[in-house]
């Protein structure tokens, strides 16, 4: 398995079908927008996470101006048919060793309401339960 930043034309797309698919047709949205800007601004890093030489998850780390902690977890999605295998413990350990990597102790994400059980099992602690997206955050090392 192997967490790698999109680069070329084929890895974005992956990246964001499975976004699109995971994180809006399956919840009835249709508003995923591919060309936003968040996605190439500077410190914010695109990652596809690999199995078999077969995309499996995409997720974002967001880093602060000055690489400031915390970093930002953005739309975490494992395509479903491979949900429930370890695929996504798997990716966000993968994440926080590459935050770590580039300087982070912290991170946060607003996590979709039925994640939050996913987060707290892997030793995020709730922040803020109050919000349509439930605050989340981890110390890393």
């Amino acid at each position: 398995m192997q967490l790698l930043q999109v680069q070329d034309r084929n890895q974005w797309q992956d990246y964001h079908a499975i976004r699109r698919h995971v994180l809006f047709e399956l919840r009835g949205q249709a508003d995923y927008d591919e060309m936003h800007p968040d996605e190439r601004r500077e410190n914010h890093f695109p990652l596809l996470f690999i199995c078999d030489d077969v995309p499996v998850g995409a997720v974002r780390l967001d880093i602060g101006p000055a690489h400031a902690d915390p970093g930002t977890v953005r739309l975490v999605a494992i395509v479903p048919q491979y949900q429930r295998q370890g695929i996504g413990r798997a990716m966000m350990h993968a994440l926080e060793r590459l935050a770590a990597e580039k300087g982070l102790t912290r991170l946060e994400v607003h996590a979709a309401p039925d994640a939050v059980a996913f987060y707290k099992k892997l030793g995020w602690l709730l922040v803020d339960e109050d919000r349509t997206t439930p605050l989340l955050t981890k110390q890393i090392s």
